[in-house]
């Protein structure tokens, strides 16, 4: 069940007076959130993010993978395709991915969201249990 919950930040002291302030939490997971924030630095090939992803601790299997950036697609947050090329007098063929215009504005939202909300200053500033 998908749960949609509204956080408010208090800046005045009292109640919260300012609607404007009132944001929606994301509806990106965090591995959405990495696959959109490494492809917006530019298209990756489908090895290239799966490795930019192990440095964030992230490592999935090549099919749970593939059907995560199939359900991005799907969401017309990235565009994938096929670039064949040739190495060592062999056709390989490459998934590459992009970020699309859905994507860039949901990761600006989740970006947003927690700066605005002043949660990414106390996330930073919690030491992690080990």
């Amino acid at each position: 069940m998908e749960q949609n919950r509204t956080i408010r930040r208090n800046t005045h002291g009292g109640s919260n007076r300012n609607p404007q302030r009132t944001k929606t939490m994301p509806k990106l997971s965090h591995l959405q959130f990495a696959v959109l924030e490494v492809l917006g630095a530019g298209e990756k090939s489908g090895k290239d993010l799966r490795s930019s992803l192990c440095e964030f601790g992230i490592k999935k299997s090549g099919p749970a993978f593939y059907q995560l950036m199939a359900r991005l697609e799907e969401a017309q947050f990235v565009q994938g395709w096929y670039h064949q090329r040739i190495i060592d007098g062999q056709m390989i063929k490459e998934r590459r991915y992009r970020i699309l215009g859905a994507g860039v504005r949901n990761l600006r939202d989740v970006r947003e969201f927690y700066n605005s909300n002043g949660l990414a200053e106390q996330m930073a500033a919690t030491p992690v249990a080990a």
